[in-house]
């Protein structure tokens, strides 16, 4: 009995040192799942995710005053080459339009979206999107679309789903709009969220 409860207290404080060391990002995250649905920051409820047309899009424009649109490019070509090649990023991510002379770029991305990595658990899905960027003097148009995921990839409960369909508003809340809906909605909406914006504020310091 003693043994047991020694191993039950050796295996408790694993558990533990491996949460405070698994990186600020995966630890706030999980820490965001775990909460009541009222307590989570307004960031990620209502109006959280934005659409266009019916599609949830992230869309922002860029200022960069007195820079003309051959450099634009030239820092959004490197953005972005970088991004496609980057950690969780997959093979099939590329760039698919490099267009020097219309200053437009369009990537093709498929990158490892992690909700969670305990120890003994790893809670992941792919995600795929697109950016398509267009450049001119003192600005830059970066528009990422065409969300969706592969979940679960080669279990019996594999699953694909779009963004439409698991973290726009309305299917990502219940009724009244005070909560989550069941079903691991809150997870891809939470981490997508992260991501998108991750993204959009790098590119913003890689004009600078």
């Amino acid at each position: 009995m003693k043994k047991l409860t020694a191993l039950i207290f050796i295996l408790a404080m694993t558990l533990s040192v491996n949460a405070q060391t698994d990186g600020d990002g995966q630890t706030r995250r999980r820490a965001l799942f775990e909460r009541k649905d009222k307590d989570i920051p307004a960031k990620y409820m209502q109006g959280g995710v934005p659409e266009a047309n019916g599609k949830v899009t992230w869309e922002k424009t860029y200022t960069v005053e007195g820079m003309p649109a051959d450099k634009v490019y030239e820092k959004a070509l490197s953005y972005f080459s970088t991004l496609v090649k980057s950690e969780n990023q997959t093979e099939k991510s590329s760039l698919a339009v490099v267009d020097r002379i219309g200053h437009k770029i369009v990537a093709r991305a498929q990158e490892w979206l992690v909700f969670s990595d305990r120890a003994l658990s790893l809670d992941k899905t792919k995600m795929n999107y697109a950016v398509s960027v267009e450049c001119s003097d003192g600005s830059c148009k970066v528009i990422i679309t065409n969300i969706s995921y592969h979940y679960e990839e080669g279990r019996p409960t594999e699953a694909h789903y779009t963004a439409e369909e698991m973290i726009a508003d309305k299917v990502a809340f219940n009724k009244k709009g005070t909560g989550f809906t069941k079903g691991g909605t809150k997870k891809f909406r939470i981490c997508t969220i992260d991501r998108m914006e991750q993204i959009l504020k790098q590119f913003e310091y890689t004009l600078k």
